[in-house]
């Protein structure tokens, strides 16, 4: 089996290091070390990491939120937060990046094994959900397209009513899991 890949995003370059040399003893593959929220993006698009560390505070006009954000939405990496952060209006704003995990620095070895892999597992069972959720939606919707083609020529108009209710239900569960 390959080795997982890992982006680190650090801007103490102590810090990154000793998270590095955590990471290549617990037998992950380290892609790089990055230390502003634009090169995590880049990095990010060139290397396809299978999860980021991300810190929060960070050199640079992106910060490890902002970074997060952009790196999830664009490249459906999961992220996991390491920082010495944890006032309420940081976890608050944090949230919204949607993390897969939340480390406070200092941190044990064993925490980011367990946090990594707790969050590769958690991102494989809901990438799997949402695209076997989209092909159910897309039948569900497509069909009842086809019903409502036929018109009341076939179908009853109670019969198209409940068929538009179902296409419809099915139109805002496929928005809210695009949301994920």
């Amino acid at each position: 089996m390959d080795k997982i890949k890992v982006m680190i995003v650090e801007d103490e370059i102590i810090v990154a290091k000793h998270i590095e040399d955590s990471l290549q003893s617990l037998g992950y593959f380290v892609t790089g070390i990055v230390s502003s929220g634009e090169d995590a993006v880049e990095h990010a698009a060139r290397f396809h990491p299978d999860i980021a560390l991300m810190d929060i505070m960070l050199g640079g006009e992106t910060d490890g939120i902002s970074a997060a954000e952009i790196i999830r939405k664009r490249y459906n990496i999961p992220v996991i937060f390491l920082t010495a952060y944890s006032n309420e209006k940081t976890i608050h704003r944090a949230k919204t990046a949607k993390p897969y995990g939340y480390i406070l620095k200092p941190f044990e070895e064993t925490d980011l094994f367990t946090s990594i892999e707790i969050a590769l597992h958690k991102h494989r069972i809901e990438r799997r959900l949402v695209e076997e959720t989209e092909n159910a939606l897309a039948a569900i919707i497509g069909s009842a397209e086809e019903f409502l083609e036929d018109g009341t020529s076939k179908h009853n108009p109670e019969t198209l009513r409940r068929i538009e209710s179902i296409r419809n239900a099915a139109l805002i569960i496929k928005e809210t899991i695009e949301e994920l």
